[in-house]
């Protein structure tokens, strides 16, 4: 008895063994690409708080929704980290780089907050798509809410061009919420 156990073992262990020509899968991280502001103003601080994403957005895996509704994930690149973790780090660094805000970590209560949710990072057919959901508060009273909704052709369907493509969208997303928190700044 103690043979057989023996030989199932080194068999298992040997079709284990067997599959090591398996190719891990890339890994890609959202960034926001842009470093320098174009003009110099008394930068508002803005308190951004975590960006929470849907449950099917939040994945690391990259979507893919066909025209026919078909949900699939791409198998040989994934995202290095979660989208809400990446976004909110891109979302960071475009404040930060854009010189009418400072991002600050412990607000004050005339300090901007900035609430956004993630609802769609994915290629919909054949463009990329990011949505986005966001509500900026002076203290208890809403600024701004809205919806964000960015699209961008995606020329080819291999992984690295629908990973740039998607990225490129992310950045156009981040550029369109920073211009609408810019632009309630005279308001407040």
């Amino acid at each position: 008895m103690r043979n057989i156990t023996i030989f199932l073992a080194a068999i298992l262990l040997g079709g284990c063994m067997l599959k090591t020509d398996v190719k891990p899968a890339l890994m890609y991280e959202i960034y926001y690409s842009k470093n320098v502001c174009e003009q110099k103003t008394s930068p508002k601080n803005i308190y951004l708080q975590s960006v929470k994403a849907l449950d099917i957005v939040d994945n690391r895996q990259i979507l893919i929704i066909s025209d026919k509704n078909q949900i699939r994930y791409l198998d040989d690149i994934k995202y290095l980290a979660l989208p809400s973790e990446m976004f909110y780090k891109a979302l960071l660094k475009g404040v930060y780089s854009n010189c009418g805000a400072k991002p600050v970590f412990s607000p004050k209560d005339d300090d901007l907050s900035l609430k956004v949710r993630l609802i769609s990072l994915q290629i919909r057919g054949d463009h990329a798509e990011v949505s986005l959901a966001y509500e900026l508060k002076n203290g208890e009273n809403i600024v701004k809410s809205g919806l964000i909704n960015k699209r961008k052709f995606c020329e080819n369907p291999k992984s690295v061009t629908i990973f740039n493509t998607i990225n490129q969208t992310a950045n156009l997303a981040i550029d369109e919420l920073l211009a609408e928190i810019f632009a309630t700044q005279g308001r407040e």
